[in-house]
């Protein structure tokens, strides 16, 4: 700083000093900051008074876990609509922060197409729901979407009777609404693509992978969603490097795991090892429908499992989840948090958790 001030010194009658805005690419989420510029004249100073003269813009990311718009969620949100005319009955009470970040992301666990009805509430294991329960996620401002999940082709009676079509329709409904989806596509190449979202001049790759049921995986011709397993492992890691070339920050989303154990196995923590390790920030998982532990590392986050967060299944630990808040400086994370909510059994809508509650939620997190 001496050697800066010197230098300014010496410059003082032929260097202007200014307030203007800062430009960024972004979208109503994303506040301008101001910044200080140097006019007038090349001066060449030293990276920390460019880093002093511009403000490091900073960026708060939400994830939600598993969101399931089908069976009971469907049955109560169209029962609602006669009275509201709306179909934002599953988030009225935790949409207020979800809108308030830059980005938020979701997991959709099943379909939305009006190509055969939803299913009985609770019996079915098929999770097609209205197409128009789509508004409830446009509602709660989500803007990424990841459609690697073993239900994202469920449709008819047996859930896989559609030709693709309840995929193709969650596809297209959820890009008309501008939220992004990630992880599935009309071939491989598409469901590996990354969707990159820039906030605050910083631009965020999401890549999403499923490690649950083949039979919904893509293949070179063939509409699915991305695979995750041992022999995809190095396909996966390329692409995380692939999408550090265009974009600032990388994170993974993968659909993985055992249905309710109340820890990842052995293979997941190797993998979300092997993810950090080839450039991604961020793994945020989901799948096992309860809180699972989360990790840090020098130079990432893991989550292995959020919970429920819009779901209808009965035992109360299935009715829970986190919302994991991170906020990054830059290109570097900041700080982390986690916000409970857990949803109530008679109206299946989601809230945010308090108190003792929160608390008991929150320590299924710990690692």
């Amino acid at each position: 700083m001496k050697q800066v001030k010197r230098l300014l010194a010496m410059l003082a009658f032929s260097v202007a000093f200014g307030l203007t805005q800062h430009s960024l690419t972004r979208n109503e989420k994303a506040p301008v900051t101001p910044a200080i510029s140097i006019s007038s004249v090349d001066v060449s100073l030293p990276s920390p008074t460019a880093e002093f003269l511009t403000p490091v813009p900073r960026t708060r990311i939400l994830f939600t876990g598993d969101i399931n718009l089908g069976r009971c969620i469907a049955d109560r949100t169209l029962r609602d609509f006669t009275y509201t005319n709306n179909f934002h009955y599953p988030f009225q009470f935790v949409a207020d922060e979800l809108r308030a970040a830059d980005i938020t992301v979701g997991s959709l666990d099943g379909s939305l197409s009006d190509v055969s009805p939803p299913m009985p509430c609770p019996v079915s294991m098929n999770l097609i729901a209205p197409t128009r329960m789509a508004e409830g996620l446009q509602f709660a401002g989500f803007d990424v979407m990841t459609l690697a999940t073993n239900h994202v082709k469920d449709c008819g009676r047996k859930g896989y009777e559609c030709d693709n079509k309840a995929m193709f329709d969650t596809m297209d409904t959820l890009s008309n609404l501008d939220i992004q989806p990630v992880g599935a596509g009309r071939s491989l190449s598409e469901a590996r693509a990354p969707v990159v979202v820039t906030r605050n001049g910083i631009r965020f790759a999401f890549l999403a992978v499923n490690q649950i049921e083949e039979r919904v995986w893509a293949a070179e011709n063939t509409p699915g969603t991305a695979p995750l397993s041992l022999e995809y492992i190095e396909q996966i890691k390329a692409d995380i490097s692939a999408a550090k070339q265009i974009a600032d920050v990388v994170i993974l989303l993968p659909q993985w795991g055992v249905e309710y154990a109340a820890q990842p196995d052995d293979v997941q923590r190797v993998w979300a090892r092997d993810f950090i390790s080839a450039g991604a920030s961020l793994v945020v998982g989901n799948h096992p429908h309860i809180i699972q532990p989360t990790e840090s590392f020098s130079d990432g986050l893991i989550f292995y499992a959020l919970g429920n967060f819009v779901f209808d299944q009965e035992q109360d630990f299935r009715r829970e989840s986190i919302v994991v808040e991170v906020n990054f400086l830059g290109t570097e994370i900041e700080s982390w948090n986690l916000r409970a909510a857990s949803i109530n059994y008679y109206t299946f809508q989601t809230s945010w958790a308090e108190d003792v509650e929160a608390q008991s939620i929150l320590a299924r997190a710990k690692p």
